[in-house]
């Protein structure tokens, strides 16, 4: 049974991009992730959610802390949940970032973006590897597990993703379907 930890992107104090629906990726995925679990309940999978901490000295140390976390947890496979900045219609669609160093978690980047293709009603924009020194490769290049970064939309098509919307049922089966795949 693989551990599976589900990280919601960035925190209370700081939330993140916010979108046109007004809510912000720190709420849209804090709420996500409990119908995620719920939804994947009698998957064969141990989830976990995590949440980085106000608390602490920097992005780099809430990062090493959270790790740590995840770590002590022994998890598998972490997942980041987030969504894309941008408030406009031109820019549309999903995309899932890994470790460029970790073969695995780009497979798993793969599993996920190939899911998000065939469910999400948006443009793919790609599975993106990130090092230690790009922007997110800080989050994804540390740690035991293999973490991919999902940013199913953008923040202009926030409320297609809505609760009791089709694109709400899409994304949660999407995150849902993984985890079946990869446990």
């Amino acid at each position: 049974m693989k551990k599976i930890a589900l990280l919601v992107g960035h925190r209370k104090g700081s939330q993140g991009a916010f979108g046109n629906a007004g809510i912000s990726e720190w709420n849209f995925n804090r709420e996500l992730v409990k119908e995620v679990v719920k939804a994947a309940e009698n998957l064969d999978a141990e989830l976990k959610i995590f949440y980085r901490k106000d608390e602490g000295s920097g992005y780099t140390e809430r990062i090493k802390e959270v790790h740590r976390e995840i770590d002590a947890w022994g998890a598998d496979i972490t997942i980041s949940f987030h969504f894309n900045a941008a408030l406009n219609a031109n820019a549309n669609g999903h995309e899932v970032l890994h470790c460029a160093s970790s073969q695995k978690s780009g497979e798993y980047a793969e599993i996920m973006n190939n899911i998000f293709n065939r469910n999400l009603n948006n443009r793919d924009r790609g599975v993106k590897p990130k090092t230690m020194e790009d922007r997110g490769g800080g989050f994804l290049c540390r740690g035991k597990s293999h973490c991919i970064l999902i940013e199913p939309f953008f923040a202009y098509y926030q409320n297609e993703y809505m609760p009791g919307t089709e694109g709400r049922k899409s994304l949660i089966n999407s995150i849902v379907e993984f985890i079946k795949t990869v446990s």
